[in-house]
This record gives structure tokens, C-alpha cells and sequence, in this order.
């Protein structure tokens, strides 16, 4: 009877380990960059682009964040021309960067476009975050340079920049997982 007790304690005991071991697997890899949607317009001649952007920081880079080092999220953005026989012809390239930062006085976080002097604080992270992820009316191309009758397509991905992290923090950022936040590539076509 003792051993039929203690067996049962060893299995549940090993359940017990390996749904805690589940859970904080899970909790390590929820960190990451994920697009959502991913559209093209076109607006009085030229192409624009909105995607939604998902950031969810891994507990490094928040602890980071929280003792005042500036966060740059970068987004490439590529158009191709689709070619049957070739690899697809790349048409415009394009980096837009987009730096996150708390402002420990006031308890906001700041988030400023490289393209823009305009910054804007927000009350939450998650708030900051959806405003960086929210990339609407994006410039991407004047009508004039697509051809009529070709396929186009725009690719999209984001990534923390680690190379623009302070000169002390880039070598462990180079090498832990945990700043190694990147997307995987998103393809929508170019459209009116």
C-alpha cells in the first residue's frame, strides 16, 4: 500500500514539474514581433501602407526599457516586382525606425519617429507599443513607377535594433535570445 502512495506522489509530483516547466517555457517564449494585417492603398497617385505591428518585450529588454535605455524598433519595408523566370526585381527599400523610452519622472513612456521630431508620451507600455506597431499611411511608392499589368508585392518585417542600444549593452544583446526580437517576413501584394 506504502508503495502504491508513493508511487502516485512520484507521478503527480513529475505532472506537477512538467506543467510548471510548460508554463515557464511558455512564458519565456511569448516574447517576439508579430504582423498582423498588412494592406496597400493607393491615395492620390501614391502607394501607402498600414500594417499592424504586435511588440511584446522579453523581461531583458522591459527591464532595460524601465531603467531609461532608449528601445528602437526598426521596420524594412521592401517592393518587388514579381518576375516569372528570375528572382523577383526589387524595386524600394525602405528602413523606418522607431525609438521607445520611459521617463522614469513622469512615469511615461515616449515614443518618437527617425523621420519625425514629433514624440508623443503614453501612460502604459502596452498603449506605447500599439502606437509603435501602428504604422498607417506609410508612403511607399508613386503609381508612375509600377508598371501597368505587372505584379507587385510589398514586404514587411520588424526588429529590435541592437545596434543602436549604448555601446555596453550591445554585446549581450548580440548574444541573448531574450533581445533577439524579429518578425518573420509578411508578403501583401500592391494594390489600389
Amino acid at each position: 500500500m506504502a508503495n502504491t502512495y508513493h508511487s502516485g506522489i512520484k507521478t503527480s509530483l513529475r505532472y506537477t514539474v512538467l506543467v510548471l516547466l510548460l508554463a515557464w517555457m511558455t512564458a519565456v517564449s511569448a516574447a517576439g514581433i508579430d504582423i498582423g494585417k498588412a494592406e496597400t492603398k493607393l491615395v492620390d497617385g501614391v502607394y501607402q501602407l498600414n500594417a499592424d505591428i504586435y511588440y511584446t518585450l522579453s523581461d531583458e529588454v522591459l527591464e532595460a526599457l524601465e531603467s531609461g535605455v532608449l528601445i528602437t524598433m526598426r521596420v524594412s519595408v521592401k517592393i518587388e516586382r514579381v518576375r516569372e523566370y528570375f528572382w523577383n526585381e526589387t524595386i524600394d527599400e525602405q528602413l523606418h525606425h522607431y525609438q521607445l523610452q520611459y521617463h522614469a519622472l513622469s512615469g511615461q513612456y515616449l515614443v518618437a519617429h527617425f523621420d519625425s521630431t514629433e514624440q508623443q508620451s503614453y501612460l502604459s507600455l502596452t498603449s506605447a507599443l500599439r502606437a509603435v506597431g501602428s504604422i498607417r499611411n506609410l508612403t511607399l511608392v508613386d503609381k508612375n513607377a509600377v508598371k501597368e499589368g505587372e505584379i507587385y508585392l510589398v514586404k514587411l518585417n520588424s526588429e529590435l535594433d541592437t545596434n543602436a542600444l549604448p555601446a555596453p549593452l550591445r554585446p549581450m544583446a548580440w548574444l541573448s535570445s531574450e533581445w533577439q526580437l524579429r518578425s518573420e517576413w509578411v508578403t501583401c501584394p500592391l494594390r489600389s
